[in-house]
């Protein structure tokens, strides 16, 4: 690769006001956008992911305004919307006051620094709705409108603060930037104020013509870098990156700092050839494969397997597939196995590749959305599922009405697919650390946790099986644990002490629980029974992330588990339906038990038993799949 000066490119960086020289492509945006600010108080940005609104307006809109009349404040979530709000207003301020001032008051103070028209853009406000609780969300709502002179006083200094905003003493404007997918969200803002969002822009992806504008005025401004782009070089570059006849800026930006990088030099410039441009327009997809090229680099570089640095990037996505900033102290919590080695190396590694960006407060963040939607998709095992340690045969080889435990392990056959997917699931799926398994009666969830899952998670975790029945009731420990909440009870009378006796120390090494037949719990516990032992269990969560606990429920109950979730609400978020056993599983599952009674070319009986245990020929019963299999068993025996 070319030794060459860092790329014009602004890869997947948005575009700030320095960077007006080479913004190009949304003049008629940028045109509307200054128009509307002096229409109204408050301004809505939408539109797809990736299209370029907060360049729009933190370039762009900038752009148009002279120093004297632009004074801006850029607000993320941040954890707090209020305080991120109140804490940027303060550090613009000359001589921030004492005390816990009102944002309104804060702002009055900051335009007499000033004497400025302040522009407040919350960029990613749909970090509010993904991230926020409801009280904050209220909470945002009623200061905006007391900013833009909608919101009702409190007391008496506020409602002067609010006659002086309807005088128009307070030149402030609002800008939202918000992904279209969220509007639906902003309906509590209009329930308070008729009309609130009258004036807003949608972002569209930009058109081919606009993308070809950017890279010829981009190559014409940075010159002294590049040669000059003709037009069908540029028209290759934007069929490379264009899908349905838009653009998407992510992708465009990260092909033409692909494309510096690989195409060459002429006279002291990169030239866009069309070799190199059709070597890289054979990428699918430019975005995952500059991911694949940071991973595979992680790895060749010895600093740890792929796998592991997907599950550490992961951690920076939401539950709903965008990004989530995250403060550095916070990472251990969220990466149970990980050691401070591990998580201080790969945040050096991809804050220098340009994957995760530093923020205030030590916190860090994807680089873009954009890449939080590919890391959503992708799956990584950071651990892999040790086969049986023992594989001698039990002497109960079909256990009929009974589930299979541990010892019968290797007979527990026609699920290997369902166990993978489990263990993937609470071991290696590092985005939460509670599973519910859930199913109808009868398809064998119990014996999937004791024949399939423990007897190899055993091999790599401490792990522990509570059955949920009428003993768990009548035992001592568990009564203590039932009748008070955590404050009340000392250490060694808790859910971890009673599982583990002498526990790891929270944040420590990985554990898990498995609470089976948790159904047993809505029918045998008073309501404030299971209040107590839902604070118990919540307390688990949030204090010991690097414990796992699976909560195994016939699906019949479903309906009592919205209280569950009232008292720990990631209950619900990470799901696995164990379906029965289909007519062709079913098949193989027989084959396989014939197999191991050593009469596996009898396909006469193998079609007999088949037709037998299907259930109107949509699944297997696999009590009486066990039964016949028990009985042939003990007719070869008898014939022996």
């Amino acid at each position: 690769m070319p030794n060459k000066p860092a790329s014009p490119f602004k890869f997947l960086s948005p575009y700030g006001r320095k960077d007006t020289d080479i913004f190009f492509g949304r003049e008629q945006e940028v045109a509307q956008l200054y128009e509307y600010v002096f229409q109204t108080s408050l301004l809505l940005v939408y539109g797809q992911s990736g299209t370029g609104k907060t360049s729009l307006v933190q370039c762009g809109l900038a752009g148009r305004f002279q120093d004297s009349d632009w004074l801006d404040l850029y607000i993320r979530h941040n954890g707090d919307m209020g305080a991120s709000l109140k804490k940027a207003i303060r550090e613009k301020m000359e001589s921030p006051p004492a005390g816990d001032a009102g944002p309104l008051q804060l702002l009055f103070s900051l335009y007499l620094d000033y004497l400025r028209p302040i522009y407040l853009i919350f960029d990613q406000l749909e970090e509010l709705f993904i991230l926020g609780e409801e009280e904050e969300q209220k909470a945002f709502i009623q200061q905006i409108l007391k900013i833009v002179g909608l919101g009702k006083a409190e007391n008496e200094e506020e409602q002067r603060l609010l006659d002086a905003v309807a005088a128009g003493a307070l030149p402030c404007k609002v800008i939202f930037i918000i992904r279209e997918e969220y509007l639906a969200h902003l309906y509590a803002f209009e329930k308070e104020a008729d009309a609130l969002f009258r004036k807003r822009l949608r972002v569209e992806p930009m058109s081919k013509g606009n993308a070809r504008q950017v890279i010829r005025q981009t190559a014409e401004r940075r010159k002294q870098l590049l040669a000059p782009v003709p037009e069908t070089i540029a028209k290759s570059i934007v069929e490379a990156v264009a899908e349905r006849g838009r653009v998407r800026l992510p992708y465009l930006q990260v092909f033409l700092d692909f494309l510096y990088r690989e195409a060459p030099m002429m006279d002291g410039k990169t030239e866009f050839d069309a070799a190199t441009v059709n070597q890289l327009g054979q990428l699918r997809d430019v975005l995952a494969a500059f991911l694949d090229e940071q991973l595979r680099d992680y790895e060749a570089k010895g600093y740890g397997t792929q796998g592991q640095a997907v599950n550490f990037l992961k951690a920076f996505v939401s539950q709903k597939g965008t990004r989530r900033p995250l403060p550095a102290r916070e990472l251990p919590a969220a990466l149970p196995g990980y050691n401070e080695a591990d998580i201080g190396r790969m945040l050096d590694f991809f804050e220098d590749c340009r994957i995760l960006n530093p923020m205030e407060n030590e916190q860090y963040e994807l680089a873009h959305d954009s890449l939080a939607a590919r890391l959503f998709q992708m799956e990584a095992r950071t651990v892999e599922m040790p086969g049986l340690e023992n594989e001698s045969l039990p002497e109960t080889l079909f256990p009929v009405l009974l589930p299979y435990k541990a010892e019968q392990a290797p007979v527990f056959l026609g699920r290997e697919e369902e166990v993978q997917e489990l263990f993937d699931k609470i071991v290696n799926d590092l985005s939460g650390s509670v599973t519910l398994l859930y199913g109808p009666t009868g398809v064998g969830k119990t014996s999937l946790v004791q024949a399939g899952l423990l007897p190899r998670m055993q091999q790599l975790f401490p792990c522990r099986l509570i059955t949920c029945n009428g003993t768990m009731a009548d035992d001592a420990q568990w009564r203590r644990v039932f009748g008070a909440p955590p404050a009340e009870l000392e250490t060694g009378s808790r859910i971890l002490d009673i599982a583990f006796g002498n526990p790891l120390p929270a944040g420590g090494l990985r554990r898990f629980l498995f609470f089976d037949q948790a159904e047993e719990w809505f029918r045998l516990l008073s309501k404030e029974m299971l209040d107590n032992l839902y604070s118990h269990l919540r307390l688990i969560y949030q204090r010991d992330r690097a414990c796992g606990m699976t909560f195994v429920v016939r699906e019949e109950y479903f309906s009592h588990l919205p209280a569950f979730q009232a008292k720990l609400p990631q209950i619900l978020e990470r799901q696995y339906r164990l379906e029965p056993v289909k007519r062709e599983q079913a098949d193989n599952l027989v084959g396989q038990l014939l197999e191991l009674l050593g009469i596996g070319g009898d396909d006469a009986l193998r079609r007999q038993i088949l037709d037998n245990v299907m259930v109107a020929d949509r699944e297997a019963d696999l009590s009486l799949l066990q039964a016949h299999f028990q009985y042939i068993q003990q007719q070869l025996i008898r014939h022996e």
